[in-house]
């Protein structure tokens, strides 16, 4: 009798055990998301970043139904009137960056009263070579005047949703195709990051 509740205790922590290891994933390391960004480098002359803004909140588990775990925010400006914006958020799954992904792509890039319809202006021919999806356009913000050309790139790095909006009231600021040198400088700092995990 002894014997075979001592057999039976074996089985038992031998098959759990196995279940544990069964389920058990090892966990990706992930560069600091503050080193994701890049700098103002890849930008006209003139053009200067702020310091990325990991602060509000470092860990996001309460943000959305999505389950966002950290981000980081950064703007870039000229003094001639050109803004840019960044924000890189890490996701808890590569499904979840997919639902938030295919959300900021339907906010970004909708149609309302003050903004003409979403392109890919000429010369602006741009492919990412580590995205698993993405979505670039420009359009028309205001009228008249204060019209400005607004542009936007919506990606998925895995884990990842990165967004860049930058709009700017001068050419002689930045042109359509120097937003090419900005996108790739973007992917080439994404895919630095997804390889070193």
């Amino acid at each position: 009798m002894m014997k075979r509740s001592l057999l039976m205790t074996v089985v038992l922590v031998w098959l759990g055990a196995c279940a544990c290891c069964a389920r058990f994933q090892p966990i990706a390391k992930y560069p600091p998301i503050n080193q994701l960004v890049i700098d103002e480098t890849p930008f006209p002359s003139g053009w200067k970043a702020s310091i990325p803004d990991t602060d509000f909140p470092p860990l996001a588990p309460w943000s959305s139904g999505r389950r966002e775990l950290e981000y980081v925010d950064r703007e870039y400006y000229t003094d001639r009137g050109g803004r840019a914006f960044i924000r890189i958020r890490r996701f808890g799954s590569f499904d979840k960056a997919v639902e938030e992904y295919t959300h900021k792509v339907g906010i970004a890039f909708r149609e309302t009263e003050w903004n003409t319809p979403w392109i890919i202006p000429a010369g602006l021919e741009f492919k990412s070579a580590v995205a698993n999806q993405y979505q670039y356009a420009c359009s028309m913000e205001g009228v008249g005047e204060t019209g400005r050309p607004t542009c936007a790139y919506v990606a998925q790095y895995e884990v990842y949703v990165l967004e860049f909006y930058i709009d700017f009231y001068d050419s002689q600021v930045i042109t359509y195709t120097d937003l090419i040198s900005i996108y790739q400088a973007i992917d080439e700092r994404m895919a630095l990051a997804l390889d070193s995990k």
